[in-house]
């Protein structure tokens, strides 16, 4: 098994910047997720946007756009992918900044989709943008405090060496299990419970950047330490937070698109 620094080397590589949430396995879990949870209809719409490329294969684009030359992806799209929520107060007392953040980006790239008039390469780009965000916003390092760059900033010290703590959400909590993204979806998919896909499957994006806010508590652990009792306790929230998105997304799209406005659940049984 490769160490803990060695992943997080190999990850710094392909994704620089500080904010690169899930890290290619996890986006690539919750597009699966949501794959398996839209309508027909909402299955065309995308199929015109994308061609054959799949919702997976579209999750993690705009990460690799931002290894581009080109300013824009790197300078300007970097605030995209997260949001910054002080302590003691909510997305809607702060608002996006003047550069754009999760929330706004998102709003932005749904409207682009919903453009009909719009190029056709502009649309798709739009589209792959909503499978990204979405799935950055359901991690709970990518709702920031302003005060570590998102755990960024914050070191903590495994068996196998040090690590920020940010990678570790991104990449390495999920690495560890050795699963692929399909045996992640295929997993994950088994323990949802009708109840959970109704009441996981909001579509309202400054409700997910509350959520992932609250959870800071569960997520930076008291000593810098990541042992046994750590990964214990974060496993179920890992999990948690990855079906979540999925099913956020799936709810999302159809939305998006109109169709099965019953949501995720109502997808999965044909409405």
């Amino acid at each position: 098994m490769r160490s803990l620094p060695a992943l997080c080397a190999a990850l710094a590589l392909v994704l620089p910047g500080p904010a690169q949430a899930w890290g290619p396995t996890g986006h690539r879990v919750v597009a699966e997720l949501a794959d398996r949870f839209i309508c027909g209809q909402t299955r065309l719409e995308i199929r015109d946007l994308l061609g054959a490329e799949t919702l997976p294969d579209a999750a993690n684009w705009p990460d690799y756009m931002r290894l581009s030359p080109d300013p824009y992806w790197h300078d300007r799209t970097a605030p995209w992918h997260f949001v910054t929520i002080p302590d003691g107060q909510g997305y809607a007392a702060v608002g996006a900044p003047p550069e754009g953040d999760a929330v706004s980006a998102l709003a932005q790239s749904r409207a682009t989709v919903l453009d009909r008039s719009a190029p056709l390469e502009d649309r798709r780009a739009a589209l792959r943008m909503i499978v990204h965000f979405v799935g950055d916003l359901n991690q709970p390092l990518h709702a920031g405090n302003a005060t570590d760059r998102g755990g960024n900033d914050v070191i903590v010290t495994t068996r196998d060496g040090e690590v920020n703590l940010h990678a570790l959400w991104d990449s390495v909590l999920i690495d560890t299990e050795q699963m692929s993204w399909t045996e992640w979806a295929d997993h994950l998919e088994r323990g949802i419970t009708s109840e959970q896909a109704i009441a996981w499957s909001g579509t309202d994006p400054v409700a997910w950047a509350d959520e992932s806010r609250g959870l800071h508590d569960q997520v930076y652990p008291a000593d810098k330490v990541i042992d046994g009792a750590y990964i214990f306790r974060t496993r179920p929230l890992v999990h948690q937070q990855l079906t979540k998105a999925g099913l956020r997304l799936g709810s999302y799209l159809n939305a998006t698109f109109g169709h099965c406005t019953g949501g995720v659940a109502a997808a999965a049984d044909g409405g």
